[in-house]
């Protein structure tokens, strides 16, 4: 066997022969996404979501409950004006309010409107939250098939290394190729320790949110973009729009509230006296006399809020169907991106380094192109996952901004 096809075997046999095992005790299994959407519901900020539900709902059965009577008691001593009697004197006078019953219908729309609003609220932040822990978790999915592929290429080119040194000792190779390969190793080992610090961060901020150690995760599924999605029926039931809708519909509420805050205040009641020289029994009316106050100030400034939330929220749904067109845009713009990367730019990477490998075994190039081949072919890799984690992340913002759940 000649000197060129010798070198040429080894050379084949270190790129692909695998790595020995060691031993090692078993790694936990990784973290998939699904135990990922289970904590979502643990979220502090779905829970403080939840907790804001709960005080509009709250505020809807204060706004049911009619105010209470007032029971008013007097008592004293009272001595008549000619003589000397005297005797303790009291009474009770009981008043109900009738003026909130006027009020009582929209204000219970406002807060029918209030509970809507937050409803929709808690649920767009856990859209929100989902959108960012899937970020990290494919972010960290990523990170770590890169790692995983850059040491794949340190144990290539050490074994490329040990075969150019013993190539240069048995004076089959020119010495100038061993630096040269030494220098590809530790630029090689540098990225090998920055994508590990960059892994070890995304696995570290998942972790954080999650409240839990993570060791590895599993990438998901690349999530599908819908297929055809009906824009307005897509955007009347996003849920930012709901909650701009029902902002709009409780200043509306709160517009008839004031209106009719201009209705006279009325309040009926009963009273029972005990004195000296007499008893009384009777009922009272009392009626607000609406002299210099119409509530003009206050209906103004109600009528005003209703009209700029109705703006809002017209303003609303146009973002949203704006934001829904530029996801559109984006996710196929990086799946088309990442299926150009595997399709076509990775696919031509692998024959070029293939080529030259072989051309190497003829001796008829050197190892510089057999290095700067790997070289071109790692960055092909690398420039793959980048583009398919861009892509995941895309698509699953526009599974979740047009309403669906990520598989």
């Amino acid at each position: 066997m000649s000197a060129h096809r010798r070198w040429a075997c080894a050379l084949v046999l270190a790129y692909g022969a695998p790595a020995l095992a060691q031993g090692a005790p078993p790694a936990p299994p990784p973290l998939r996404w699904g135990d990922v959407a289970a904590a979502i519901e643990r979220d502090p900020r779905i829970a403080a979501s939840r907790s804001r539900v709960r005080s509009a709902e709250g505020g809807l059965s204060a706004a049911r409950t009619p105010p209470n009577p007032e029971l008013e008691a007097t008592a004293g001593r009272g001595s008549a004006r000619e003589g000397s009697a005297s005797r303790n004197e009291w009474g009770l006078a009981l008043t109900i309010p009738l003026e909130w019953m006027a009020r009582r219908g929209p204000e219970i729309d406002a807060a029918r409107a209030t509970v809507d609003e937050a409803a929709a609220e808690a649920q767009m932040l856990r859209a929100e939250v989902t959108a960012e822990l899937w970020r990290l978790h494919v972010r960290a999915g990523y990170a770590q098939a890169e790692v995983e592929t850059l040491e794949a290429t340190e144990q290539q080119v050490e074994a490329l290394t040990r075969l150019v040194r013993r190539r240069v000792e048995a004076g089959e190779g020119r010495p100038v190729e061993v630096p040269r390969v030494e220098l590809e190793l530790e630029r090689v080992r540098n990225e090998v320790a920055a994508a590990r610090a960059a892994r070890d961060g995304a696995l570290a901020q998942l972790g954080a949110w999650l409240g839990v150690s993570i060791q590895r995760v599993e990438l998901p599924a690349s999530p599908l973009p819908p297929g055809s999605i009906a824009l307005p029926v897509e955007l009347a039931r996003h849920p930012r729009l709901r909650a701009a809708l029902a902002r709009a519909e409780a200043a509306r509420a709160e517009a008839t509230v004031a209106r009719r805050s201009r209705i006279p205040g009325v309040s009926v009641g009963a009273f029972y006296a005990s004195e000296l020289d007499r008893e009384a029994v009777g009922g009272r009316v009392a009626l607000e006399l609406p002299l210099w106050d119409w509530k003009s100030g206050r209906v103004q400034r109600a009528e005003a809020t209703a009209a700029a939330e109705a703006c809002r929220a017209d303003a609303e749904g146009r973002a949203l169907a704006a934001a829904l067109a530029e996801a559109f845009a984006s996710c196929g713009r990086a799946r088309a991106i990442a299926d150009r990367q595997q399709t076509s730019i990775l696919p031509r990477a692998e024959e070029s380094a293939r080529t030259l490998e072989r051309t190497f075994q003829l001796g008829e190039t050197g190892i510089l192109d057999v290095i700067d081949a790997r070289r071109v072919l790692l960055q092909a890799r690398r420039e793959l996952l980048s583009s398919a984690r861009e892509r995941d992340v895309e698509c699953g913002a526009l599974v979740l901004l047009s309403g669906r759940e990520l598989p």
